[in-house]
C-alpha cells in the first residue's frame, strides 16, 4: 500500500514539474510573440513615417515652385503693364479717342501680337471681355 501511495505521489510531483515546464514554455512563446508584434508594428510606423517625409519634402518643393512661378509671373505682369502705360498713352494721343486704361492695354498688347486667350490670362480678364474689345474697337 505504501508502494502505491509513494508511486501516485511520484507521478503527481513529475505532472506537476511538467505542468510548470509547459508554463514556462507557453511563457516564452507569448513573450515572443509580442515582441516579434511590436517589432512588426514598429517597422510599420517607421515606414509610414518615412513616406511621409517624402510626401512632405515633395509638397515643399512643390509649393516653392508655385511661389517662385508667381512671383515671376507677377514680375512679368508688372512690367507687361508699365510697358503697356508707357505705350498706352501714345496709342490713345495718335488716335484721339478716349479709351479706358484696360481697353488700352488689351488693344496695345494685340498690336504686340498676343492673341485674345493670351492677353485675358495677362490682365486677368475673361476672353469673351477681350474678344468683344478687339472686335469692337479693331
Amino acid at each position: 500500500m505504501y508502494a502505491l501511495v509513494f508511486i501516485s505521489i511520484m507521478l503527481n510531483v513529475v505532472c506537476l514539474y511538467l505542468i510548470f515546464n509547459l508554463r514556462n514554455k507557453f511563457q516564452k512563446q507569448s513573450n515572443s510573440h509580442d515582441s516579434k508584434t511590436s517589432e512588426e508594428v514598429e517597422e510599420l510606423l517607421e515606414l509610414f513615417s518615412e513616406e511621409m517625409k517624402i510626401e512632405n519634402e515633395r509638397l515643399h518643393e512643390m509649393i516653392l515652385k508655385f511661389t517662385q512661378k508667381n512671383h515671376q509671373q507677377k514680375d512679368l505682369d508688372e512690367i507687361t503693364i508699365i510697358e503697356l502705360e508707357e505705350t498706352g498713352t501714345v496709342l490713345q494721343e495718335s488716335e484721339d479717342k478716349h479709351f479706358s486704361k484696360e481697353t488700352t492695354e488689351v488693344l496695345t498688347l494685340a498690336q504686340k501680337g498676343y492673341n485674345a486667350e493670351e492677353i485675358a490670362k495677362m490682365l486677368h480678364r475673361g476672353k469673351g471681355e477681350v474678344e468683344l474689345l478687339l472686335k469692337f474697337y479693331r
